[in-house]
């Protein structure tokens, strides 16, 4: 064999070891990444719950709702620690939202196994059977437990792993929610601590109350507070436009099942389910900054302050004059991630090739990520906003040349006119004289003798029309 060959052979060979080394290393790496932010997470909810709450006292006294509360949270901190994972089988008999059911035989399970007084675990267990929605979790036990989902230590069925990237546990989101939903419970002791509820939760879903997402909303923007003002309104509002559009940018459940669907998966399809996804996520791109202007001039112009009845006639006024919902956006598509998520376990998990149009929403979705809400406003940095506003210098650096260049000619343009009026004047005024040398050389008087002067004169006629053509 040629050496040559040989030795490319041996090259291309040593290159192809050398990037599937580097893959490998890529993602071991990334690997390594997550498990540093996922300890990380727990060590930040482990010390948010050492600093908020005290230990249990003493024995002799039953223990509060927080007590057994973080007591559940330390053993399911101890799983993720361990990397354990957790296999739960449905112990109700309710219907519930799916993420909700999955929540429900979590916590149970977590308070069966937890080191707590037998008594108050079997009270609190047969309370949330009959009634799931009688559930709270602390601040450190909902973050855990979204900390679960998100590390998929969870398996109940071939669902589960899609909560990994639910709305509400979402590491950029469980937050939110929580510091928006929670209200202070009293318990035994008169331990006072933030809890959020199950029923909170579902009454979000189900939207049972036609206020609870303008509640929501007014919560959210006014962190907690019973009024709102202009700067916390401008301010929060902002926020919220940055956490949504990296939402829509980014990964999420819908946009994930959307590319999942195009391999023409009945179970995941759903049309009815991607329109809505496509029009809220059109709304809040071709609508936010004049919504902003808008709210604000609607929701100020009488007050400077606004408590939760100005806000919620004020956001349906809005909302109604606008033809859109940019307001209750989150609770919108948690509402339609929920859906979405009971809709393919109502489907099951038989695998059938069905034509549908996945292709068009993916291609639809993918155009409105690249288009940015703020549209070259000086708030954002991105690329797309950069590109604009060179776009608007550009165009307004060439009007202002073309401003100046008129400026400059509007003079010259005045003198142009004028002595385009001396000309036709005197082109007139040589016509007239033209016309009555003509007339006199056919006067029989003038006839005899103008053989004298005629060839000159012509030639002196024709010199002028010479000069004027040029």
């Amino acid at each position: 064999m040629n050496p040559l060959k040989i030795y490319l052979q041996a090259l291309i060979s040593q290159n192809q070891q050398e990037s599937s080394q580097q893959v490998k290393q890529e993602e071991n790496s990334q690997k390594q990444n997550i498990q540093y932010l996922q300890k990380e997470q727990l060590l930040q909810i482990i010390q948010q719950c050492q600093t908020q709450y005290q230990p249990i006292q003493q024995a002799s006294k039953p223990p509060t709702l927080i007590e057994v509360q973080n007591q559940v949270t330390s053993f399911f901190q101890k799983i993720i620690f361990q990397k354990q994972t957790i296999n739960l089988t449905n112990v109700l008999e309710v219907q519930l939202p799916y993420f909700m059911l999955i929540m429900s035989n979590l916590i149970i399970y977590g308070l069966q196994n937890c080191q707590a007084e037998k008594e108050i675990i079997e009270d609190l267990v047969s309370q949330y059977k009959s009634n799931p929605l009688k559930i709270s979790m602390s601040c450190s036990l909902f973050q855990t437990i979204a900390l679960l989902f998100r590390s998929e230590f969870i398996i109940y069925d071939q669902s589960t792993k899609y909560l990994a990237n639910f709305l509400l546990f979402r590491d950029d989101f469980c937050d939110i929610f929580f510091n928006t939903l929670y209200s202070y419970q009293i318990s035994q002791g008169q331990t006072v601590s933030q809890q959020i509820s199950f029923n909170q939760i579902h009454q979000m879903i189900k939207k049972q109350q036609e206020n609870i997402w303008t509640t929501f909303t007014f919560k959210l923007l006014s962190q907690q507070q019973q009024k709102i003002t202009k700067d916390s309104f401008l301010l929060q509002f902002n926020r919220y436009t940055q956490q949504m559009n990296k939402f829509f940018t980014k990964s999420n459940l819908i946009m994930d099942l959307v590319e999942q669907s195009v391999k023409q998966t009945a179970k995941l399809h759903n049309d009815q389910i991607f329109q809505e996804y496509l029009l809220i996520m059109g709304s809040f791109k071709a609508t936010t900054q004049d919504f902003l202007k808008k709210a604000t001039q609607v929701f100020f112009e009488e007050t400077t302050e606004l408590d939760l009845q100005q806000f919620s006639l004020n956001t349906l006024k809005i909302h109604k004059e606008m033809n859109c919902q940019i307001l209750f956006i989150l609770p919108m598509l948690l509402q339609l991630e929920s859906q979405y998520l009971d809709h393919i376990i109502q489907n099951g998990f038989i695998e059938m090739k069905v034509k549908n149009s996945s292709n068009y929403y993916l291609k639809m979705i993918d155009k409105l990520k690249n288009k940015c809400v703020y549209n070259g406003e000086e708030e954002c940095n991105c690329k797309k906003c950069q590109c604009i506003r060179r776009n608007r210098n550009s165009a307004k650096e060439s009007q202002k040349k073309k401003r100046e260049a008129l400026e400059k000619i509007g003079p010259l343009q005045d003198e142009f006119n004028r002595l385009q009026k001396k000309v036709k004047q005197l082109e007139t005024e040589n016509q007239y004289m033209t016309s009555l040398i003509l007339d006199v050389f056919k006067h029989p008087s003038v006839e005899k003798i103008a053989s004298q002067f005629l060839e000159p004169l012509t030639k002196i006629i024709a010199d002028s029309e010479s000069i004027e053509e040029c």
